[in-house]
């Protein structure tokens, strides 16, 4: 099996894998993983950890936790659906991290207490997660969208390239 197709695979099964720090490959949930694509991975885990590595910016903020005193955005934000749903991906995939998780909480809250007009949940998980995106990345929010959307069509590319090598 290519990391492509075991990368397809896990989607499949409704798994999420993602590369830790020294070498390692996170597995979510665990309990789902079936021991046969448990030994692929193993087996091919350098190549499926360079494939994710192409699906996730490399940036210098990656999995790093902004500041506590990052100023807020008042404006309510006016993402397309698929704009939040890339944002909030980028972020969801880095949450492993506590004092992220921890971190994107608090913003939640503090855009709750202080947006005049209340937003709903959806639009303050996007706030929390477009601030810490730009943070990380920095990038405005339109760069943001559209570094994430590259990534996407790049990952989409690389699968049917795989797809057209595997058949020939």
């Amino acid at each position: 099996m290519t990391a492509v197709e075991l990368l397809q695979r896990a989607h499949d099964l409704g798994l999420q894998l993602e590369p830790r720090t020294g070498g390692w490959l996170a597995v979510r949930p665990a309990s789902k993983l079936p021991p046969d694509l448990a030994a692929a991975l193993r087996r091919h885990k350098t190549e499926v950890i360079s494939l994710l590595s192409l699906m996730v910016p490399a940036r210098k903020g990656w999995q790093s936790v902004p500041p506590g005193d990052l100023p807020l955005v008042p404006l309510k934000p006016h993402p397309t659906p698929v704009q939040q749903k890339m944002v909030i991906a980028y972020l969801t995939r880095q949450c492993g991290d506590q004092q992220l998780r921890a971190w994107l909480t608090r913003r939640k809250s503090i855009y709750v207490r202080t947006t005049l007009n209340p937003w709903d949940s959806g639009i303050l998980a996007y706030a929390a997660a477009r601030d810490a995106a730009c943070w990380q990345l920095n990038c405005t929010e339109s760069e943001v969208w559209s570094l994430l959307d590259g990534i996407e069509s790049c990952v989409e590319n690389l699968m049917s390239w795989s797809c057209f090598y595997s058949r020939s």
